[in-house]
């Protein structure tokens, strides 16, 4: 892991566990704010994302309020203090491959499931909830941080290059839960 700050040439691994779905690792239980596979369940590869075709970029806003106090003998008013009490975090990420997530994601139909022959558009909630496990490698191959994140998956766009190749855009969004976490 990393020690001192250091330019870090990255790439990103994603696997996904939907909300609702049984998994047997450490124990049996459902996908949940509250109930997260282990490492080792399969749930992690049922749902595939594709491979990464750019890391993903993180972004937090936060909504700003600045305090306002007098300076003292000038009548001026000045910042004293900025408080972000609301704050969010995005990651949004483009994939080499199209997989059923994604079809399902973008569509807003429900989860197609491998078994499934055929999907209904806009028939599901329009975006999914459940865990996010990113796995983020050096250029060394050396593991540097893991995000275990309770998020909403959104698919915001099918791009198509000048290959015809097809590269959906996922945006998750963090949520709260108390067994979220990233470690380095």
């Amino acid at each position: 892991m990393q020690q001192q700050p250091s330019v870090i040439q990255t790439g990103d691994f994603l696997y996904f566990a939907p909300a609702g779905q049984a998994f047997t690792v450490p124990s049996s239980g459902t996908v949940s704010a509250n109930a997260k596979p282990g490492a080792a369940d399969a749930i992690w590869t049922t749902f595939g994302l594709g491979t990464v075709k750019k890391p993903a970029m993180d972004k937090v806003e936060a909504k700003e309020i600045e305090i306002k106090a007098p300076m003292p003998g000038t009548g001026i008013i000045v910042t004293q203090n900025v408080v972000r009490p609301e704050r969010s975090l995005k990651m949004t990420v483009e994939m080499n491959e199209l997989s059923r997530l994604g079809l399902a994601g973008f569509y807003k139909s429900p989860l197609i499931q491998l078994a499934d022959t055929a999907f209904y558009p806009l028939s599901g909630t329009g975006s999914f909830q459940g865990w996010l496990k990113r796995q983020r490698y050096d250029a060394a191959n050396g593991l540097y941080i893991i995000d275990d994140w309770w998020v909403d998956l959104n698919v915001t766009d099918l791009a198509v290059d000048e290959g015809n190749i097809v590269h959906p855009k996922f945006e998750f969004t963090w949520l709260y839960s108390s067994l979220a976490g990233s470690a380095i």
